[in-house]
């Protein structure tokens, strides 16, 4: 639903700024037992990601201006620092809105550049000299033939991920349209809109052309039908998704399951309501759906209009649906028929994915399974609008949802629950360890002082992706000993079968330090020591895979 504009900054000098923590009430309220929460100071206006560096470990906070920051985090942990490391004259992007990274830690970014209705899109990439270094060679992997991309609906270029092969790049490519209206320009969607790109890191200024064919006849179709995928992620089994947001009518969110060479049905259908306008005739004044207080670009009543010449639907097509969710929370809609706001689970209903309205634009999963109980291997998501649209549907947004996933004979559902509430405009999310990092945006509402949070989830203590019926031939990895140490600790395991053991020890920030077996090993009981001389005092994890088995332990290291 909502629009970045294309505001630019340049700096001619390397600045560090300390985040100030404002005296306000931070608002947040935690609504799940173990999940706790804190503050760590203000980030700019224009923020609009947070991502991390697996090779240096350091944090990065994106702003739609060009600038990139490093977080500092200070010895006493209650607070953090921002230093600029980037910023346009580097990265020659003026409006970004996407940033990811690779394992060997190259940064790749996509932003946004436009005058009035016709724009261009570049993804570009920053190499590092050497591990972990944050003097980047930049280059471009791809731009776009100017296209309409609009000046009302202008979703843009946005979500990008690297694939797990870490040979292609998935970027999403937003609606220039709310559902395919024909906005000022004379314009509806094109080739480069509402898709999701697929490009290999290794390109070397392609110019990518506004037509469908051309895409999809070279290889950077991933998909279409896509609204705005503002954010893609990947779960720990390996299968992508992406959340979406749906236009000024009543229909739900979507969280979508992302294959290639599907078709999510945009704009014919939002979740799984048909946009009207491709029936006439059609009186939008009529419509249960769209309330007389939607934007609807400013004008209402023309964007939603009786529009013989809406494009028919291709038959050659079959749309993918989203993800239904059964609640119990973010499940609110209203009734295509009586208008009605309804509560889907109460009802022992399914929604196709959240309460309209609720604009989810970040997403991350617990790859590793390193959470406790339901939150294990789920997703989080965060939800950035709250406006009276949403509030006439019951329902209240700026929060983090956990997104528990089953997969049945092929398909994905999912059962959502309300985890924090009480953000301002949350709009980007990394989670590392059991820490997950959100940032606020200043672009959504005016926030004036939005804010970096840090927000701890219960970790599991054993963390069991197969249990063994037999509890005598059973894996189990045991606490180490001693516990807390200082250097060395015992760690102790058991193996009913033969299996490839791999067992590593992280940091709190998730980053690995120390790989302690990675071997085939046979059936009983085996010991290995860990030897922490060379590392400072903390919480630590370690972590053992044999098979299908995993399970983490915490060992603390005094010195």
């Amino acid at each position: 639903m909502f629009h970045f504009t294309g505001k630019t900054m340049y700096l001619v000098f390397f600045l560090t700024m300390f985040i100030c923590i404002p005296c306000v009430n931070a608002q947040l309220k935690a609504r799940y037992a173990g999940v706790t929460f804190r503050l760590l100071g203000t980030v700019g206006y224009n923020t609009v990601r947070i991502k991390r560096d697996p090779t240096s470990g350091n944090l990065y906070v994106l702003q739609n201006n060009g600038i990139i920051q490093r977080v500092n985090f200070n010895s006493d942990t209650t607070a953090a620092t921002l230093t600029t490391v980037y910023q346009t004259s580097n990265h020659h992007l003026n409006a970004p809105l996407g940033m990811t990274f690779g394992s060997d830690g190259t940064m790749y970014l996509v932003g946004n550049d436009s005058t009035t209705v016709l724009g261009t899109a570049s993804i570009v990439k920053g190499i590092p000299v050497s591990p972990g270094s944050e003097n980047r060679t930049w280059s471009m992997i791809a731009t776009t033939v100017p296209y309409p991309y609009g000046n009302v609906y202008n979703h843009r270029m946005s979500g990008i991920v690297l694939n797990p092969t870490g040979d292609s790049i998935y970027v999403n490519s937003g609606a220039a349209t709310d559902h395919g209206e024909v906005e000022n320009g004379g314009y509806r969607e094109s080739g480069l809109t509402s898709i999701v790109l697929r490009l290999p890191i290794d390109g070397d200024n392609i110019v990518l052309q506004n037509d469908r064919d051309w895409l999809r006849s070279n290889g950077y179709l991933l998909c279409e039908g896509i609204r705005n995928t503002f954010d893609l992620a990947y779960a720990g089994n390996g299968d992508l998704f992406g959340v979406e947001n749906s236009g000024d009518r009543d229909d739900p969110e979507e969280l979508n399951w992302i294959r290639a060479g599907h078709h999510y049905g945009f704009p014919w259908r939002i979740s799984t309501d048909l946009t009207p306008q491709q029936f006439t005739p059609y009186d939008p004044h009529t419509d249960p759906l769209l309330s007389p207080n939607a934007w609807g670009g400013g004008n209402l009543y023309k964007t939603f209009s009786n529009d013989t010449a809406y494009p028919q639907a291709p038959d050659s097509i079959t749309f993918t649906y989203p993800i239904p969710s059964y609640g119990p929370d973010a499940d609110h809609f209203r009734d295509t028929t009586t208008g009605q706001v309804e509560d889907a689970s109460q009802l022992g209903k399914k929604i196709y994915t959240f309460t309209p309205h609720r604009s989810p634009d970040g997403i991350v999963f617990d790859r590793d399974s390193l959470l406790a109980g339901n939150l294990q291997g789920g997703g989080l998501v965060i939800c950035l609008e709250n406006s009276a649209l949403i509030t006439a549907l019951g329902d209240t947004s700026q929060d983090l949802l956990l997104v528990e996933l089953t997969k049945d004979s092929g398909n994905y559902s999912a059962h959502v629950i309300r985890l924090v509430s009480g953000f301002l405009s949350p709009l980007g999310e990394e989670l590392v360890g059991n820490k997950l990092f959100v940032v606020e945006t200043g672009l959504n509402y005016n926030n004036n002082s939005p804010r970096l949070w840090e927000i701890t989830l219960p970790l599991a203590s054993t963390t069991a992706v197969r249990k063994t019926h037999n509890a005598q031939e059973s894996f189990e990895l045991d606490q180490n000993y001693p516990n807390p140490f200082n250097p060395s600790t015992v760690i102790k395991y058991q193996l009913p079968q033969t299996s490839y053991v791999s067992l590593k020890v992280y940091d709190v920030l998730g980053r690995e330090r120390e790989t302690l077996v990675n071997a085939r090993e046979t059936a009983g009981t085996h010991s290995v020591a860990f030897n922490a001389a060379t590392l400072p005092s903390g919480v630590y994890f370690y972590k053992l895979q044999a098979g299908d088995y995993s399970s983490v332990k915490k060992a603390i290291l005094m010195k």
